[in-house]
């Protein structure tokens, strides 16, 4: 961690996890897992220091971690996410349905 996340860099976080094939290995699993943490930790600062808004509504992104730690796979949360003074490209990140945590961009 420790390096600071401008929003270019987190892009390219974003366009890097959703290029791994995690049902190629268990390896491939546990870099897409390690990635999203650096996403999510990265993430958490920039809202700290509104560097990003969260969608109105939202329960936040602190949440997220809980549901990952705490939940079954039935469980679904999105928080999108955009940089401040940019709405024009919107992201969300979360917890999916039997599946891995996403962050991608998000389809209007």
């Amino acid at each position: 961690m420790g390096q600071k996340m401008d929003f270019a860099a987190l892009e390219k976080e974003i366009e890097q996890l959703n290029r791994i094939n995690t049902k190629a290995n268990y390896t491939s699993r546990d870099r897409y897992y390690r990635l999203y943490d650096s996403i999510y930790e990265s993430l958490l600062e920039m809202e700290k220091k509104g560097q990003i808004s969260i969608e109105a509504g939202s329960k936040g992104l602190s949440y997220l971690r809980e549901l990952l730690v705490n939940d079954g796979p039935e469980f679904s949360y999105t928080v999108v996410f955009w940089e401040k003074n940019n709405a024009s490209r919107k992201y969300k990140i979360g917890v999916c349905i039997r599946g891995l945590p996403i962050c991608k961009m998000a389809e209007d």
